[in-house]
């Protein structure tokens, strides 16, 4: 009889305690899948940068400029899980936002925003912000930004 009782007692512990440790294992997989994604948001804004850096070298106008950004927004969206999404630019003089049409807790999940300040000289500036939603933590949204990255200016 008192074998039956150690049993069951072994079994309701060790039931406490899985809990404790999975819910441990999962919070250290989403924030890992968070720090990624704050990595791949960086990478995706030097690239942005990078990209349009080389355009405006040879672009007559500032439509020539955003496109190669939108289409650099395309190919590193795959990043952060959303290389089917489509993008649509807006703005104009100088500022302009590249938003995925795909939406994540009410936001567009991928944003970029892309700063001209003088397109001779390739003074460039952008910023990604990414909607990051997880599976057990930031299960509303959390947004992801990369700082505005400035480029290198011509002299």
């Amino acid at each position: 009889m008192m074998h039956l009782k150690s049993k069951a007692q072994n079994v309701i512990e060790f039931s406490f305690v899985f809990l404790v440790i999975m819910s441990i294992f999962l919070s250290i997989i989403e924030l890992a899948l968070f720090w990624r994604a704050r990595f791949s948001v960086a990478n995706i804004a030097n690239e942005i940068v990078a990209n349009t850096q080389i355009a405006a070298q040879n672009a007559n106008s500032e439509s020539d400029v955003v496109l190669c950004a939108l289409n650099s927004l395309k190919k590193s969206a795959g990043l952060v899980n959303l290389s089917d999404s489509a993008f649509s630019s807006s703005g104009s003089n100088g500022s302009y936002r590249i938003s995925s049409n795909f939406t994540k807790a009410g936001s567009p999940a991928l944003v970029a925003l892309l700063n001209i300040n003088n397109l001779e000289r390739g003074d460039i500036s952008a910023g990604v912000v990414y909607m990051y939603t997880g599976i057990f933590l930031f299960r509303e949204g959390r947004a992801v930004s990369s700082g505005a990255v400035q480029s290198v200016q011509k002299y």
